[in-house]
């Protein structure tokens, strides 16, 4: 098997996000919920609640806004966070999946996360849809670490030891993970 250089792999990688961004979202598409939630009547933290849906539970995914998704679930239909759905070949846990992305500050933890589009419109990104049979045969090509230590022995990689670097701290300073000394 021939080494991927630099290029090959970001133009796969750059392939992968166009098909994810262009895509059409397959029809009967379905999720389970990640945490209890509420449903909205459009794509918005502030619009009307219509409902609820609980842990655990398998939706119908309908449509995609932005990092939204209008879900059905028990007979009800409305919008939630994309991130709080497992999709197909995705899980609770498994933080690689489209799912797991996540779309700003949630709760009080204030958590952060972004999303580069540079070179996208913003009418091309609200309409952008995820291509699931492209992600599915993407992750069908998962390789497991053992066949990973195979291909890097094969092509003569070695393992390396790399030190941690630690920032320098101006004398008389503290360190940013230090607690300071008691007289």
């Amino acid at each position: 098997m021939p080494m991927l250089n630099r290029q090959t792999c970001l133009a796969f990688f750059l392939g992968l996000v166009l098909c994810l961004a262009a895509g059409q979202v397959a029809a009967q598409q379905t999720g389970v919920v990640k945490n209890d939630g509420v449903l909205r009547a459009d794509p918005s933290a502030t619009a009307a609640s219509v409902g609820s849906v609980s842990a655990n539970s398998k939706v119908e995914i309908l449509d995609r806004k932005a990092f939204w998704l209008k879900i059905r679930s028990n007979g009800t239909t409305g919008w939630v966070k994309m991130s709080s759905v497992a999709t197909e070949g995705g899980s609770a846990g498994n933080p690689g999946a489209l799912a797991g992305l996540a779309t700003g500050r949630l709760g009080s933890g204030n958590i952060v996360s972004a999303s580069g589009t540079r070179g996208l419109s913003s009418e091309e990104l609200k309409s952008a849809r995820p291509n699931f049979a492209s992600l599915k045969q993407v992750q069908g090509m998962a390789i497991s670490g053992e066949e990973a230590s195979r291909f890097a022995a094969a092509g003569g990689l070695m393992t390396r030891s790399i030190e941690y670097v630690r920032p320098t701290v101006p004398a008389g300073a503290q360190p940013p993970d230090s607690t300071p000394a008691t007289n």
